[in-house]
C-alpha cells in the first residue's frame, strides 16, 4: 500500500456550482502540498457543457430546463455534455499527475475502477474503443452507458471526474445528445440492481484509491475558501444559462 494517502469525503447533496467552487478551492490546497481528495456527491439536476460540447446538443430549450428546475453550465473540462443529478454519484479527484500528466493512463484508471466497483454487484462492464467512460449492455443485449468521464488538469492537479448512474432519473438524458452522440444510458437500477448510494460511494472511494496507487482515508473536507479560487478560474464567472436565458 502506498505511503501517499488520498482523503475521501462524502458530501451528499451539492448545488453544482457550490461543487465546482470547492474543487477550485481544494485543488489550491494540493499544490501547496495540502493532502490529495476525492470529493464524493450528488448534485442537484444541472446539464454542464465542456469545452468541445455546444448548447446545440440540448434537445429541449432553456426555458424548459428552468421550468423543471434543472440549471446549464459552459464548464472547463474535456468533453461535451452530460447530465447530473439525484440518483447518480458524482466523484472529483483532486490528485497531482506532475509536470508531464499522461491523462489517458489517468481516465483508463477511473473506468478500470469503476469497472472494478461494477463487477462487485455483478454487473458486467467495459470500456468501449473510440469512446470514454463505461459501458453495459442493457437487459436485450443493447449497449449503454452507465458512467461518464470528463476531467481537467491544470498546474498537473486534476479536477472534475466522473458520473456513475445509481438510481438516476434516466428521462433526463432524453434532453439532450448525451456526450454529443446518441447512445442508450443505463443505470443499476435499469439493469435491476438494487444499491443504495452511501455503499456504492464507499466501494468507489476505496477503489479509486487503489487504482492511482494512494492510501485511502475517509474524512471531511472543509468548505471553500474565496481567497482559495483563483482570479481566473472559471467557476468565478460561471453564469446558469437557464437564468440568463430567462433575464433577456
Amino acid at each position: 500500500m502506498s505511503d501517499r494517502r488520498i482523503v475521501t469525503s462524502w458530501l451528499g447533496r451539492v448545488p453544482y456550482l457550490d461543487g465546482w467552487r470547492l474543487q477550485d478551492a481544494v485543488a489550491t490546497r494540493v499544490r501547496a502540498g495540502d493532502e490529495e481528495r476525492l470529493l464524493l456527491l450528488e448534485h442537484d439536476p444541472v446539464y454542464t457543457i465542456g469545452r468541445s460540447g455546444s448548447v446545440d446538443n440540448l434537445l429541449v430549450d432553456l426555458r424548459e430546463l428552468r421550468e423543471i428546475g434543472a440549471s446549464v453550465y459552459r464548464v472547463d473540462r474535456g468533453g461535451d455534455i452530460t447530465y447530473h443529478g439525484p440518483g447518480q454519484l458524482v466523484g472529483y479527484p483532486i490528485v497531482r499527475l506532475g509536470d508531464r500528466p499522461d491523462l489517458v493512463r489517468y481516465v483508463r484508471g477511473l473506468e478500470g475502477a469503476l469497472i472494478a466497483v461494477l463487477a462487485s454487484y455483478g454487473i458486467a462492464a467495459r470500456t468501449e474503443k473510440g469512446k470514454t467512460g463505461v459501458w453495459v449492455d442493457l437487459l436485450d443485449h443493447r449497449p449503454a452507458k452507465i458512467a461518464a468521464i470528463g476531467v481537467r488538469v491544470s498546474r498537473g492537479v486534476t479536477t472534475h471526474g466522473f458520473a456513475l448512474n445509481v438510481s438516476t432519473d434516466l428521462t433526463s438524458f432524453t434532453r439532450m445528445v448525451p456526450c454529443g452522440f446518441m447512445h442508450e444510458v443505463a443505470s443499476f437500477a435499469r439493469l435491476g440492481v438494487d444499491a443504495e448510494m452511501r455503499g456504492v460511494a464507499t466501494r468507489v472511494g476505496d477503489a479509486i484509491a487503489r487504482q492511482i496507487g494512494r492510501s485511502p482515508e475517509w474524512g471531511s473536507t472543509p468548505p471553500a475558501n474565496e481567497r482559495e479560487i483563483p482570479e481566473d478560474a472559471a467557476s468565478r464567472s460561471a453564469e446558469d444559462l437557464t437564468r440568463a436565458f430567462v433575464a433577456a
